[in-house]
């Protein structure tokens, strides 16, 4: 009798403790638990079971829990529902399929009775027909299905039942309904039972479409990452009830609880997961851990075929055991080559999972992910959890306890850092990122500068692009390929660039760089909208474009809220709401509110205009006046639509520097470099844009500038300062980041040459804000006169040459345009052009308006300068015009077997005052890029009228140099070309006409029969005869018809891109109007050529390093004329040479 008695008299002595004294304890770690308290299972059965999320049974809800929602409730009435799944999986590698018994115990915490619930089927997503597809489809994306997910093979449900009984379910795409026999009451729990299947869809190298859930190959070994791959319940919230969003590719949502997880592998996987592995002395034991050291492997060749540590037998298996509260979901990953290191902090296991073949590069991840973890553990909040994975996973995502990645150091700590930082705001606090990912991203983004400068330091630690060692001597690798990574590893243009390329900020890079290039034209969306959106965050449904703002630009919210706060209180009110929200469900309100109630500072103001709005930020500093006694008079503007308390440094010229703050509320920071708080700044709209204040500045003033500590979100800093807004450097030639501070300006020196002007000796300077505000390029040549040829007269070309281009955003009065100016005085021709441009919000439609004229003031600059004088109009003679110009850029699928992309332009071209011609014509050009398997497919159609106003016999007033031509470019549309506008690079005689031959040379354009390139057309032999009858001839003309085609098949030859090199088949046809001089349409006979050719992108060789434009040579053999010249034959040896694609 006295044990009964005892174990009652515990427990009443327990329930009156319990409730007499509440346990205040808000970190964890795998050494600590709180002492026990009575605590109720899930099936509501009173347990004595003390918290420990180690290990089972369930005590997700025990009392104890610091992290379970009751025990810190956010606010009244807050509640949300609790989980339980108990999942038995097993993964059959030659199908690449998991099936599952799965178990679900849900407890419904909300006020309502639920009549039915929902799950997420993420994996249905990614089949034909599903809602991803039809999004993509809607917006032009090209989708390639893989094995399964062209048979639709998804997740599939086998049977399921509720409290052993069995309910009817209604699957649409991603979501499944369930209907209830009875409703789940308030404060009740149900049984779910589901048999399912998930399928992985194929190897990822045999699709497009962007997944989580994934498999692929390396040296053999199948990879797997086991990601959304259950039957997910949906959350029912205070918010929404149920959430019901499609799984459109991006963002997730789950509700709070506890995972019991057996998986079963072959045993030569290596595995991890979220949670504690139960078994590890079982599949881990300490002998085979020694194997698999990471350390072990560290001098191991890069990216050489990994050992076999455990051999492979499909008839031997091996079950891991997970359990995990505190969490929302679970995920693992897989693959026999996975190498493993451990590091830890304060308890916290960090373990690194690298292939084997990357392993030599992956040496510190686990430190790393160690440093990471003490870094926001310090700043943000203690993390709750045992241990944090980083596993080498061609991915960059994010899971309770374990993050999936890809690169190596010290490329990937970039992403190493973010993806930790998800285990604060997404795994800790779990907010609806499919409703407003900003909450979840955003967040993310800014830990992410805030870790890794941290970390790292004010500047990144950049992967260089030269490497140091070589895999050239590896016999298993094949030679084409070794010379292909030569070339992008080892190249001397490598070394070359890492000299001279520019640091990258590591705050700036993390959280402001993307946000301030698209403010800076007023191009960001309001934050408070939904992740998919795309009117608000455009139709690239990848995370580019406008979605990436649900990164960048929250990130810089949080510094601007560290700005307006003060660095203390701002990081006590991130620290407040990270420990009130964490293992809840937050949304926008609830963040702002806790931000406000935490600091007592009305902050509305802040929030609405960064949240809810696109305005952009800008102040100036504006006129600084001398007064008397070393006093000075300075004016701050606000041209941005956004206010902000500034700070201002001034500079004296005795070298003292005074602190300033201009408050725009009754707030006021606390900074110890505040310095002096100057009288509040009210002002919004149109109210008060500018604020003067007095100051006397002993010994003079030197500069005066807007917030030294680089925090403020200004979107066009370039006016910032009084003095010192350029930065000027040489011009290296390199790929560097934009300065977000400073207009840019920089110089070289700049030689070319044409065999007129011999070598041109001169400078390039350039400059720019954020390459679209005040761009510029300016060139001034001497031209010497050295290595021309030997009978030209000294004085006769030009002696210096010049040229200037200018373009800037109109954004400010029309969004998305641009206005430009350019005039030259080069290799003969005076050109001047004025011209605007505006796109549509998605960059797909533009309409192009512009003024242009050009003239060769004498017969020198033609016969000097020009590759053929013959086909210019003579000197002297205006040639000026107005172009009207639109163009629709576009995509397009049909099926799986055909996808493209295309563009579309039509434009008014017509002569103008001072013009000494009179014409006009009216163009049209279809270009389109089909892929068909591995061949590309590139076809052009053309159709041109011109308009010869004055009727001239002979079209004196169609200017030759602006006329339609048959095989290419007309001579005013070579100029645009370095190469082609005069002659030098390529042999005169190799681009004159003639009525015996074809000629070599061939510029893409007009017409484009490429294989008439050099020969003056005729309709008949008579023409051919009379040469002096030019009209006659076909070779030119003001209208015509023409269709090209290239049918590439460069993917069907192995290793043939790397180097740049494309193979193709063409056939162009056309017809030209014969008589262009009395404007009455009479067309040709059908023109036809067809050969092979090849293309060398020479500038593949330094694409990514050198800034440079594009270099093509083309090699063309036109083997088939339809009409060749006298005396040869219709099939026939021909050989032409272009410097860039004919189209």
């Amino acid at each position: 009798m006295k044990k009964p008695i005892l174990f009652i008299f515990f427990v009443i002595t327990n329930l009156i403790f319990s409730q007499a004294f509440k346990i205040d304890s808000t970190q964890i770690n795998n050494n600590f638990f709180p002492e026990s308290d009575l605590n109720k299972n899930e099936n509501g059965i009173i347990a004595i079971e003390k918290y420990n999320p180690l290990f089972p049974p369930n005590t997700f809800t025990n009392n104890d829990n610091p992290n379970y929602w009751k025990n810190k409730m956010p606010h009244a009435g807050y509640w949300q529902q609790d989980v339980h799944y108990k999942i038995n999986a097993e993964l059959f590698d030659s199908t690449d399929v998991i099936e599952a018994n799965q178990t679900l115990i849900y407890t419904n915490n909300s006020p309502d009775d639920l009549n039915h619930v929902f799950f997420h089927l993420y994996a249905n997503a990614f089949q034909p027909d599903s809602y991803l597809d039809k999004l993509k489809t809607g917006n032009d994306e090209i989708t390639k299905y893989r094995k399964d997910e062209r048979k639709k093979k998804g997740t599939e449900i086998i049977s399921i039942e509720v409290d052993g009984e069995k309910v009817e379910i209604e699957i649409d795409n991603t979501i499944m309904k369930v209907f209830l026999n009875k409703p789940i009451e308030s404060g009740n729990t149900v049984t779910f039972d589901i048999k399912f299947k998930s399928f992985f869809g194929g190897f990822e190298e045999n699709g497009n479409v962007r997944r989580r859930m994934k498999m692929y190959q390396d040296f053999g070994n199948k990879h797997y990452n086991g990601v959304h791959w259950y039957p997910r319940i949906s959350v029912y919230d205070r918010k929404f009830g149920w959430t019901t969003d499609q799984h459109l590719g991006k963002e997730f949502y789950g509700d709070f609880g506890c995972f019991d997880v057996e998986l079963t592998f072959p045993e030569n996987y290596i595995l991890e997961a979220t949670g504690n592995m139960l078994n590890r002395e079982e599949v881990l034991p300490d002998e085979l851990m020694k194997k698999l050291d990471i350390k072990n492997f560290a001098t191991k060749k890069f990216n050489t075929p990994p050992s076999t540590i455990i051999r492979y037998n499909p008839n031997k298996k091996k079950t891991w055991k997970f359990h995990a509260e505190n969490v929302h979901d679970f995920a693992f990953t897989a693959d026999p080559s996975y190498r493993i290191g451990v590091a830890e902090w304060n308890g916290i296991k960090c373990y690194s999972l690298a292939q084997e073949q990357h392993a030599a590069k992956w040496q510190n991840a686990a430190d790393y992910a160690a440093q990471i973890i003490e870094v926001f553990s310090t700043d943000i909040g203690m993390y709750q959890y045992h241990k944090i994975i980083v596993a080498d996973a061609r991915s960059g995502m994010e899971y309770p306890m374990i993050t999936l990645d890809s690169g190596t150091d010290p490329g990937y700590r970039g992403l190493l850092v973010h993806e930790i930082a998800h285990m604060w705001f997404f795994g800790q606090v779990g907010t609806n990122e499919t409703y407003r990912a900003a909450l979840d991203e955003g967040f993310t983004q800014f830990l992410s500068a805030w870790g890794e400068e941290a970390i790292e330091g004010k500047y990144m630690t950049r992967a260089p692009k030269y490497v140091t060692d070589s895999i050239y001597n590896d016999k298993n690798v094949g030679l084409l390929y070794r010379l292909n990574w030569l070339k992008q590893n080892q190249s001397p243009l490598n070394k070359y660039y890492d000299k001279h390329t520019n640091q990258r900020n590591t705050r700036e890079d993390n959280a402001y760089y993307r946000y301030i290039v698209d403010a800076s034209e007023n191009n960001t969306p309001a934050l408070n909208s939904h992740s998919h959106d795309t009117h608000v965050f455009g139709k690239d449904l990848a995370h580019r474009g406008g979605y990436t703002h649900v990164y960048w630009k929250p990130a810089t919210m949080l510094y601007n809220l560290q700005y307006v706060l003060g660095d203390k209180l701002f990081l006590d009110a991130m620290k407040n709401y990270f420990s009130t929200w964490k293992m809840a469900h937050p949304y926008l309100n609830d963040f702002r509110n806790s931000i406000i109630q935490f600091t007592k500072v009305d902050l509305n103001w802040f929030f609405d205009q960064w949240l809810e709005t696109n305005k952009d930020l800008d102040y100036a500093i504006g006129k600084v006046q001398k007064l008397e006694n070393d006093t000075f008079a300075i004016t701050v503007m606000r041209k941005g639509e956004m206010e902000m308390p500034i700070d201002l440094t001034i500079d004296s010229e005795f070298g003292l520097r005074y602190n300033y703050h201009i408050p725009n509320k009754w707030f006021v920071k606390e900074d110890k470099n505040i310095g002096t708080i100057l009288p509040r700044w009210t002002g919004y709209g149109e109210l008060n844009r500018e604020y003067t204040f007095k100051t006397h500045v002993p010994s003079g003033l030197k500069n005066v500038m807007i917030d030294l500590s680089g925090r403020l979100g200004d979107s066009y800093a370039i006016n910032n300062n009084h003095k010192g807004n350029i930065d000027f450097s040489i011009d290296y030639g390199v790929y560097k980041s934009h300065n977000l501070k400073k207009y840019e300006i920089k110089a070289r020196p700049d030689f070319w040459y044409n065999s007129y002007d011999g070598l041109k000796i001169g400078t390039n300077i350039e400059g720019h804000y954020l390459k679209k505000h005040h761009v510029f390029k300016s060139n001034l040549w001497v031209n010497s006169g050295m290595f021309r040829g030997e009978d030209i007269d000294d004085n006769e070309n030009d002696k210096v040459s010049y040229r200037l281009k200018y373009s800037t955003s109109l954004y400010k009065y029309v969004k998305n345009s641009r206005v430009r100016f350019a005039i030259s005085a080069l290799d003969g021709l005076n050109y001047l052009s004025l011209g605007f441009n505006l796109k549509d919000a998605d960059k797909t439609k533009s309409i192009d308006i512009s003024l242009n004229g050009f003239e060769r003031k004498e017969t020198s600059d033609i016969v000097g300068y020009l590759l053929d004088e013959e086909y210019w109009g003579g000197e002297e003679k205006k040639n000026t015009n107005i172009l009207i110009n639109t163009s629709h850029r576009y995509r397009y699928t049909q099926g799986q077997t055909l996808s493209g992309t295309g563009n579309i332009e039509l434009s008014l071209k017509s002569s103008s005052i001072m013009s000494d011609y009179n014409f006009s014509q009216l163009v049209f050009t279809a270009v389109n890029k089909n892929k068909i398997g591995k061949l590309r497919i590139h076809t052009r159609l053309f159709a041109q009228r011109g308009f010869n106003h004055t009727e001239s016999q002979y079209s004196n007033d169609f200017p030759f140099e602006s006329m339609l031509y048959a095989s290419g470019a007309n001579p005013e549309e070579m100029m645009n070309n370095k190469f082609t506008r005069s002659a030098g690079f390529i042999p005169s005689d190799w681009a004159t006409y003639s009525t015996n031959n074809t000629n070599t040379f061939h510029y893409g354009g007009g017409l484009n029969l490429r294989g008439y390139t050099g020969y003056k057309m005729g309709e008949s032999e008579s023409d051919m005869i009379n040469e002096n009858e030019d009209f006659n001839f076909l070779y030119r003309g003001t209208s015509g018809i023409a269709f090209n085609t290239e049918i590439d098949f460069t993917n069907s030859i192995p290793y043939m891109d790397y180097f740049g090199f494309n193979s193709y088949l063409f056939i162009d046809m056309g017809v030209m109007d014969q008589n262009y001089q009395d404007n009455q349409i009479s067309f040709s006979s059908l023109h036809m050529d067809a050969g092979l050719g090849f293309t060398w992108e020479l500038s593949r060789l330094w694409d990514d390093v050198i800034n440079a434009e594009p270099l093509v040579f083309r090699f063309d053999f036109p083997l088939f004329l339809n009409n060749p010249p006298a005396g040869e034959n219709q099939m026939d040896f021909r050989f032409i040479f272009g410097i860039n694609r004919a189209f």
